[in-house]
C-alpha cells in the first residue's frame, strides 16, 4: 500500500473485536501484521516477533488491559533483545470495553483511526509517563475499595460465563450490579462491626506535594515523610485522569510533570453514592478525597486488599511500592 509497516495486536476476547470489525482491518492491513491473542502467554510471544521485526508502529486493539499488558511483553522483550528503551510507537484502538487510554488518544474509531494512519503516517505522538509497581507498568492502578469491586465483578462474570446474561455484565452495569449486590453490602457490614481499613503512605523520593483543589501544591514532602496515615477505603495511583468508562477518578494526573498522583479516598460510603456524579466527572470538591503528587511511595495496609493494575486483577498485597517511570510510552493521538 506505500505505507511504513505496522502490525495490530488484537485481543481476540475483546467484546468489540466482532468479525466484522477483523473484516475491515484485514482489508486495511496485510495479515502477517495481524497478531490474535487469546491468552496472556500470547503477548510475550507475538511481543518478541514484533521487536525482531523492528516495526517502528503497533496498534493495539482491546481494553486497557490488553493495551497494558502488551506494553510490559514489549518491554519485557525488548530488553531481552538489547533494544530497551525503543519500544515501537503505540495506537490504541477502541475496542475494549473501559477504554480509558482510548478515551485519550483515539478519535472512538478503531476503522478510522487505521484509515487516518494510512493517509498520514506522521500522526500526532504523545510521550506519556506510566507508574511502575512490583515491576509492571501501568496508566492507572490501585487497592482498596476499586480493587474489591474489580474483584467481585470478575467473580461474576466467571459465574455469568457464557450464558445469555453474559452482555449485562460485561460493560459498566456489571460494576454497578456488584457493588449493590457484594462491595456495598460487606463495606456496610464491615462498618457495623467497627472493621476500618488502616492505611500509611510514605514517601520515598522527595520532593512530593499534597494538592489542593485545583492542583496547586499546599504541602511539600521529603523523602521518608509520611504523607498519610489513618483510616481509607482506597489507594489509587496514575499518570492520566480516566481509569476506564469516562470516570474521571484521578483528575490531577497530568498537573504535576514529574510526578503521578496518589488519591487517597477516605469518603464515607453514603457520601459516595450521594456524590457518585461528581466523582465520575472528577468535580468533587468535598471532604473525604487527599491527592498527592510524588516520585515513589510505599502503600502499607493493615490487611492483604486486592491490587488491581490497569484494570485487571493482580492479586491481593498489603504493601506496594509505587514509582513514576517518565516517557514510558510513545502513543499515536487521533482527533
Amino acid at each position: 500500500m506505500g505505507s511504513p509497516a505496522f502490525a495490530i495486536y488484537l485481543n481476540a476476547n475483546a467484546r468489540r473485536v466482532s468479525p466484522d470489525v477483523v473484516a475491515q482491518i484485514e482489508d486495511l492491513v496485510h495479515p502477517d501484521d495481524i497478531y490474535f491473542s487469546t491468552c496472556l502467554e500470547d503477548a510475550d510471544r507475538h511481543a518478541a516477533r514484533i521487536i525482531a521485526r523492528g516495526y517502528p508502529t503497533v496498534f493495539t486493539g482491546g481494553g486497557d488491559g490488553t493495551v497494558c499488558q502488551f506494553i510490559n511483553a514489549l518491554r519485557r522483550e525488548a530488553e531481552r533483545a538489547g533494544r530497551s528503551g525503543d519500544l515501537p510507537t503505540l495506537g490504541v484502538l477502541a475496542l475494549g470495553t473501559g477504554n480509558a487510554l482510548a478515551r485519550l488518544v483515539s478519535s472512538g474509531s478503531a476503522i478510522q483511526d487505521l484509515k487516518s494512519y494510512l493517509s498520514n503516517p506522521s500522526s500526532d505522538v504523545w510521550c506519556i509517563p506510566l507508574v511502575e509497581c512490583e515491576g509492571y507498568l501501568f496508566p492507572f492502578g490501585g487497592a482498596g475499595l476499586d480493587g474489591e469491586l474489580l474483584a467481585d465483578y470478575e467473580d461474576l462474570k466467571a459465574r455469568v460465563g457464557d450464558g445469555p446474561l453474559k452482555p449485562v455484565f460485561h460493560n459498566v452495569a456489571g460494576y454497578f450490579f456488584a457493588f449493590f449486590t457484594r462491595t456495598g453490602p460487606r463495606k456496610v457490614a464491615d462498618l457495623v462491626r467497627g472493621k476500618r481499613l488502616q492505611v500509611r503512605v510514605t514517601n520515598l523520593a522527595g520532593p512530593a506535594y499534597e494538592a489542593g483543589d485545583e492542583g496547586q501544591r499546599v504541602r511539600a514532602f521529603r523523602a521518608g515523610d509520611v504523607i498519610f496515615e489513618g483510616p481509607a477505603t482506597a489507594v489509587l495511583a496514575g499518570t492520566i485522569p480516566l481509569i476506564g468508562y469516562g470516570a474521571k477518578v484521578l483528575p490531577l494526573a497530568d498537573r504535576e510533570p514529574g510526578h503521578f498522583t496518589i488519591r487517597v479516598a477516605t469518603i464515607g460510603l453514603t457520601r459516595a453514592l450521594v456524590s457518585l456524579p461528581e466523582l465520575w466527572r472528577g468535580t468533587y470538591r468535598g471532604e473525604g478525597i487527599r491527592d498527592y503528587f510524588a516520585r515513589k511511595v510505599r502503600v502499607d495496609f493493615s490487611e492483604p486488599m486486592p491490587f488491581q493494575a490497569g484494570g485487571d486483577l493482580v492479586g491481593r498485597r498489603d504493601s506496594l511500592t509505587f514509582r513514576l517511570v517518565p516517557d514510558a510510552v510513545r502513543l499515536l493521538r487521533f482527533f
